[in-house]
């Protein structure tokens, strides 16, 4: 199954990349509905979203961030069609979809694609690999011993923690894609998400973050490849 599954995920990632990469009219960046997660939905949004079910649904439940629950099934398939909608609207390239793939309440298989690049990232209970959307064949996810920067998402909501960060000398960036930086998380120092956490957003790339340290609460996601940099960031958190 998790073949058929991988092999769907990217066909449709493909459709949704050629789309995109051939230059979206305005009338894709038109918003429509408020989604089920709370935000406003572009037609891209909505657009991704019927390629991914089109191509899933077989395989079980969608929940989705912009149509809620979709069809039926044993498993249940968390969606995020576009992750990274403002960036996709401003020309920014770093946005993407996430998938996870859960029986029993228990994700035990991942997909992230970067639509801007065509990176993508799989995870099951017996690989890690990465691809891209333009070539075969699949590398083994490790993590990188270099790395000067960490992504820290909803930096611009909490001045508070820019500031320790300033203090502590910390370096990162505020890509604005969550479920993306938590798939890069191998690579640069740390990622920290700091605000309202939503399921679709952070089901993935939990899944893909499992090695690493992580710290995971109602508030704030943490993860770090360097346990001292991750107690140092913790402490940042509460501090005070």
């Amino acid at each position: 199954m998790i073949e058929k599954f991988l092999k769907d995920c990217k066909e449709a990632s493909k459709k949704i990349y050629t789309l995109i990469q051939n230059g979206l009219s305005d009338s894709y960046l038109e918003y429509a509905t408020i989604g089920a997660g709370g935000d406003r939905s572009l037609k891209i949004d909505l657009y991704a979203e019927k390629i991914f079910c089109d191509n899933l649904k077989k395989y079980g439940k969608i929940v989705s961030e912009e149509s809620g629950i979709l069809g039926e099934g044993e498993n249940e398939i968390i969606l995020d069609p576009i992750d990274g909608s403002d960036n996709l609207f401003s020309g920014f390239p770093y946005y993407g979809a996430s998938i996870a793939l859960k029986k029993d309440g228990k994700t035990f298989f991942s997909f992230i694609v970067n639509f801007a690049n065509g990176d993508f990232f799989i995870k099951s209970e017996n690989f890690y690999k990465k691809g891209s959307l333009l070539y075969e064949g699949l590398k083994d996810v490790r993590i990188a011993k270099r790395g000067k920067i960490g992504l820290f998402e909803k930096a611009y909501a909490n001045p508070e923690l820019v500031k320790y960060f300033k203090e502590a000398n910390i370096k990162f960036r505020t890509p604005g894609a969550v479920a993306l930086s938590l798939a890069y998380a191998h690579n640069v120092d740390f990622v920290l998400f700091a605000g309202k956490i939503r399921e679709y957003d952070i089901a993935a790339g939990l899944h893909q973050c499992e090695d690493l340290n992580l710290f995971y609460s109602k508030d704030y996601i943490l993860v770090s490849k360097n346990v001292e940099l991750f107690d140092e960031i913790k402490g940042i958190l509460f501090k005070g």
